[in-house]
């Protein structure tokens, strides 16, 4: 059987028809030039991150490609805001859903921050505020679920508060659900390239208000970006992935969705409890629970071991955490804790269908 690679949450690798866009222009005199420089390769190169960034702004409905900030990570970009909403001295809160990238640097920059709490099925319920958040406090909350894949009601909490600043995580959700940052209406997004098929080691981030911008770190700096010398290459193909991912979301979708419905029908048959399945959920995730099996508390990292070597390649929920021991933390916070690593998180980008999903869940079966 082929490999079947089923962690795209954690991370989707270049397409043909990216790579070849990045090799070309590793070529190209662009890739020979500094930004920053008047030669011609510098101008080259300078031109080819604007275009990037206005692309960007274009394909996610910014209103300028003056909102668009590179960076060197999603989880760059995430810290960098949490830096912007200190540098304001407002009342915080953050969700019990976020990745770790928020959640650390939140505890770094905000250490006053209150949590948010979520229903049991992964979703940010807004009747369980502690402390309502004041107008014009700042609530962070991820978009898509990075390990579940639950969608958060973004749009209800700024019905509910308008004048709040909204920050969410969007890094999962770029290439598996349309996105239109005006109509999100949120004040700050993160994003990775690397995970809608773009280079590692790029992201940006989205201010809506431009003058919210704070220096982050030091070095030298192209314009408002991150420190350092631009990675041009890894942001000019960033943008490219960005658009074939979008080109290509209808028909992944249906493969999503198709692979999902597939999946999720045979693994309750072997006894699985599927979380959020009943929630608004990207159609590339599924989250589950394994079996118990007796006085085993690690069922999943088992399950995940076997099917590796049976070239079926999942996850076990956040990758920068999948060697964490004990109890899942987000499990913890949804009401459902652990004593091990009892759940695996299968995520695809729609190259797969539901005769591949025959092929996973035989294959579960047997090393069950």
């Amino acid at each position: 059987m082929k490999d079947l690679y089923l962690d795209a949450n954690a991370h989707v690798p270049m397409t043909n028809r990216t790579l070849k866009f990045f090799s070309e222009f590793n070529n190209s005199r662009a890739a020979h030039g500094h930004p920053s420089s008047p030669s011609t390769p510098g101008r080259e190169a300078s031109s080819a991150i604007e275009g990037a960034r206005k692309k960007i702004a274009s394909l996610l409905g910014a209103e300028s490609p003056n909102q668009i900030f590179f960076t060197s990570s999603c989880t760059q970009a995430c810290e960098w805001v949490m830096k912007i909403i200190q540098k304001k001295k407002i009342q915080s809160y953050v969700s019990r859903l976020e990745h770790p990238a928020v959640s650390r640097a939140a505890d770094l920059y905000l250490p006053e921050h209150s949590l948010l709490e979520t229903n049991e099925n992964g979703i940010l319920d807004l009747k369980k505020y502690n402390t309502p958040p004041a107008p014009g406090a700042a609530v962070c909350c991820i978009h898509v679920q990075n390990e579940i894949g639950t969608i958060q009601p973004l749009e209800k909490i700024r019905n509910k508060y308008p004048k709040a600043l909204i920050f969410s995580d969007m890094s999962q959700s770029l290439g598996k659900i349309p996105i239109d940052l005006q109509e999100l209406d949120v004040d700050f997004a993160t994003f990775g390239g690397h995970k809608f098929g773009g280079p590692s080691g790029v992201g940006f981030m989205y201010l809506k208000n431009t003058s919210d911008w704070c220096a982050m770190g030091t070095g030298s700096r192209y314009y408002m970006d991150a420190p350092g010398t631009p990675n041009t290459a890894g942001i000019a193909t960033m943008a490219v992935a960005l658009q074939e991912a979008l080109e290509t979301l209808p028909d992944r979708v249906e493969k999503m969705l198709s692979f999902q419905r597939a999946l999720e029908l045979g693994l309750e048959k072997l006894g699985f409890d599927i979380i959020g399945k009943d929630e608004d959920r990207s159609p590339n995730t599924t989250f589950a629970k394994v079996p118990a099996t007796d006085g085993f508390l690690d069922a999943g990292l088992m399950l995940q071991m076997k099917l590796t070597d049976k070239k079926v390649h999942i996850g076990l929920g956040s990758a920068c955490g999948s060697m964490h021991t004990g109890g899942s933390p987000l499990m913890e916070a949804l009401g459902r804790p652990s004593d091990g690593q009892e759940y695996v998180r299968i995520s695809h980008w729609g190259e797969y269908d539901d005769s591949d999903a025959d092929k996973v869940l035989k294959t579960i079966e047997e090393s069950l």
